[in-house]
């Protein structure tokens, strides 16, 4: 049978009694929708056409590409600012956080990580009581380390993104005595031109900053003008002061002039001697860091629709004598078909689900109750009774589980956040 020939008509004039008794008010409305498309459409080529643009549909909102801002501060010792450091991060929602001079203290990285649970955290100790980096990048976001680059210290650089929209992201803090490393900058942009460096550098120049010029900055200028893929690098927050000290701007974000915008803050201290750094870059990437998309297949009208039309297929198959063609052809319409009947919808927050051991236990409950219901043998009363015990004593675990991770995410020192928290204390709600 050729699928394109105008004799696709899948018995229109025969009556089918299809029960939707279980099915909501929502899947009524879509299976409605599906009957109308298989009855109406004149060939299978036509109605697998409109399917394949509905499961595209599906794919690009699975992976929709938002705005995304990059944070950078200098936060001299992140052990003495933890908690102005959350509340910052917190408050300003940015996808990528990177921090110069952490004074890589083990504790304070421990409870960054612990706090920004929902983050790739990526460090590197100093060359100094001052130094260290820190990149976290939100984990809805690709990331991950330049192996090459890996042992360098004062310096990340990680590969951000995938495929085509994948640029490399270098931070890197250099102290007074030390020269900026332009031989590895020349190595990262031969692996890749689309590369965002970012830092204290403690260059100075009146290309950038309101002040005196001085050595690390003339040599960053004259590197920045010595050849073309060079000329194209941009620095992004010029003439912001960004040091509290002096007018000079040495926490720097430099950028290809195809990623670049203009669009950046210099936000208030947080009681250090750095101004941090908001910047919206042009671009967008593949994230979920403002909302969680959620995949849906309706299997219940699945199962509904291959019964209603496998009276089709079944005659087909005997006009194709069963063959190849014939299991190709309906291989990509149950394909097909599942692609149809799966939606998404996005969310702001999503609460974890169930552990699977608990999940399957609810479901046997759900059988034996049916069972008990159909027959009352004292039997199934018995394990019915027994299993009911066992999902309540699995559920009090994890309950204490979940409520012990919790507790362990408070912060110490921080009151506002006490309070904040504490109020689910007072309910019977998970702690997310």
């Amino acid at each position: 049978m050729n699928p394109s020939a105008v004799t696709f008509k899948p018995n229109q004039k025969k009556f089918y009694s299809i029960n939707t008794d279980q099915l909501t008010k929502a899947e009524e409305n879509i299976f409605q929708e599906l009957l109308c498309e298989w009855t109406d459409t004149p060939t299978l080529d036509l109605l697998f056409e409109k399917w394949t643009n509905h499961r595209d549909k599906n794919f690009s909102l699975m992976n929709i590409k938002q705005n995304i801002s990059l944070f950078l501060l200098n936060v001299s010792s992140l052990n003495k600012y933890l908690v102005d450091v959350f509340k910052l991060i917190d408050s300003i929602s940015s996808p990528i956080v990177i921090l110069n001079g952490t004074h890589h203290d083990d504790n304070s990285v421990k409870q960054f990580r612990s706090h920004f649970f929902n983050f790739n955290v990526f460090t590197m100790k100093g060359t100094n009581m001052f130094g260290s980096v820190l990149i976290a990048v939100h984990k809805s976001i690709r990331s991950q380390r330049a192996d090459e680059f890996d042992n360098l210290c004062n310096l990340i650089v990680l590969e951000v993104g995938s495929d085509l929209d994948m640029f490399q992201l270098a931070t890197c803090y250099f102290p007074l005595t030390e020269p900026i490393p332009l031989d590895i900058f020349d190595r990262l942009l031969q692996r890749n031109p689309n590369s965002i460096f970012t830092g204290d550098f403690n260059a100075k120049h009146n290309s950038w900053s309101r002040s005196a010029d001085n050595q690390k900055g003339r040599a960053l200028f004259s590197w920045l003008s010595s050849s073309p893929i060079h000329s194209s690098l941009e620095i992004i927050n010029k003439y912001i002061s960004t040091s509290t000290r002096s007018n000079a701007t040495i926490d720097l974000i430099i950028a290809p002039s195809h990623m670049s915008s203009t669009s950046f803050s210099v936000l208030p201290s947080i009681g250090n001697d750095h101004h941090p750094i908001l910047w919206h870059p042009s671009f967008k990437i593949s994230s979920t860091h403002h909302h969680f998309s959620i995949k849906c297949t309706r299997w219940n009208l699945l199962k509904i629709f291959l019964t209603f039309t496998a009276t089709y297929w079944q005659s087909l198959a005997a006009s194709m004598s069963y063959s190849a063609g014939f299991f190709s052809l309906y291989e990509r319409f149950l394909s097909l078909c599942t692609s149809r009947l799966t939606f998404i919808t996005f969310r702001k927050t999503i609460k974890p689900s169930l552990p699977q051991h608990i999940i399957y236990m609810i479901k046997q409950k759900r059988q034996y109750l049916k069972l008990f219901r159909q027959t009352h043998h004292p039997h199934f009363a018995v394990v019915l009774r027994d299993i009911s015990k066992m999902i309540h004593k699995q559920l009090f675990l994890h309950k204490r589980k979940s409520w012990l991770k919790y507790g362990n995410s408070f912060n110490d020192c921080d009151t506002t956040a006490f309070w904040k928290k504490q109020s689910v204390i007072s309910t019977l709600v998970q702690p997310l």
